[in-house]
Protein backbone atom coordinates (compact mmCIF):
# COMPACT_ATOMS: atom_id res chain seq x y z
CA UNK A 1 0.00 0.00 0.00
CA UNK A 2 1.28 3.24 -0.97
CA UNK A 3 1.71 6.04 1.68
CA UNK A 4 -0.92 8.15 -0.93
CA UNK A 5 -3.16 5.46 -0.45
CA UNK A 6 -2.97 6.16 3.12
CA UNK A 7 -3.71 9.71 3.33
CA UNK A 8 -6.88 8.59 1.16
CA UNK A 9 -8.37 5.98 3.93
CA UNK A 10 -7.54 8.30 6.45
CA UNK A 11 -9.01 11.56 5.06
CA UNK A 12 -12.09 8.90 4.67
CA UNK A 13 -12.21 7.66 7.52
CA UNK A 14 -11.26 11.12 9.51
CA UNK A 15 -13.81 12.87 7.38
CA UNK A 16 -16.94 13.03 9.49
CA UNK A 17 -17.93 11.97 13.36
CA UNK A 18 -21.05 10.65 11.58
CA UNK A 19 -22.01 6.91 11.64
CA UNK A 20 -24.29 7.38 8.74
CA UNK A 21 -21.04 8.37 6.40
CA UNK A 22 -18.34 6.66 8.37
CA UNK A 23 -19.94 2.94 9.35
CA UNK A 24 -16.48 2.40 11.32
CA UNK A 25 -13.43 3.33 12.44
CA UNK A 26 -10.29 1.59 13.77
CA UNK A 27 -9.02 1.60 17.36
CA UNK A 28 -6.42 -0.65 18.82
CA UNK A 29 -6.62 -3.12 22.12
CA UNK A 30 -3.77 -3.42 23.90
CA UNK A 31 -5.02 -6.25 26.92
CA UNK A 32 -8.27 -7.15 27.91
CA UNK A 33 -10.09 -4.30 28.92
CA UNK A 34 -7.48 -1.43 27.77
CA UNK A 35 -7.22 0.24 24.42
CA UNK A 36 -6.63 3.49 22.69
CA UNK A 37 -9.11 5.48 19.92
CA UNK A 38 -6.44 6.94 16.67
CA UNK A 39 -6.70 10.23 15.61
CA UNK A 40 -5.83 10.71 11.94
CA UNK A 41 -2.30 11.34 12.48
CA UNK A 42 -1.75 8.00 14.45
CA UNK A 43 -3.75 6.08 12.32
CA UNK A 44 -1.33 7.30 9.48
CA UNK A 45 1.27 6.18 11.26
CA UNK A 46 -0.16 3.08 12.49
CA UNK A 47 -0.54 1.65 8.56
CA UNK A 48 2.96 2.82 7.38
CA UNK A 49 4.12 1.01 10.45
CA UNK A 50 2.07 -2.20 9.36
CA UNK A 51 3.31 -1.52 5.83
CA UNK A 52 6.95 -1.27 5.50
CA UNK A 53 7.81 -2.80 9.39
CA UNK A 54 10.53 -5.45 9.43
CA UNK A 55 9.86 -5.80 13.18
CA UNK A 56 6.67 -5.15 14.27
CA UNK A 57 6.74 -6.58 17.17
CA UNK A 58 9.45 -3.33 18.20
CA UNK A 59 7.67 -0.79 16.00
CA UNK A 60 4.12 -1.43 17.38
CA UNK A 61 5.74 -1.35 20.77
CA UNK A 62 7.52 1.74 20.26
CA UNK A 63 4.21 3.40 18.37
CA UNK A 64 2.15 2.87 21.47
CA UNK A 65 4.99 4.56 23.37
CA UNK A 66 5.07 7.00 21.58
CA UNK A 67 1.44 8.31 21.25
CA UNK A 68 -0.05 6.95 24.97
CA UNK A 69 2.76 7.24 27.57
Amino acid sequence: MTEKRIEQLADFFYSSNSSKDIPLRISCSTGRYTGIDLDREEFISLFIILNQSEDLKKDLTDFLERHHE
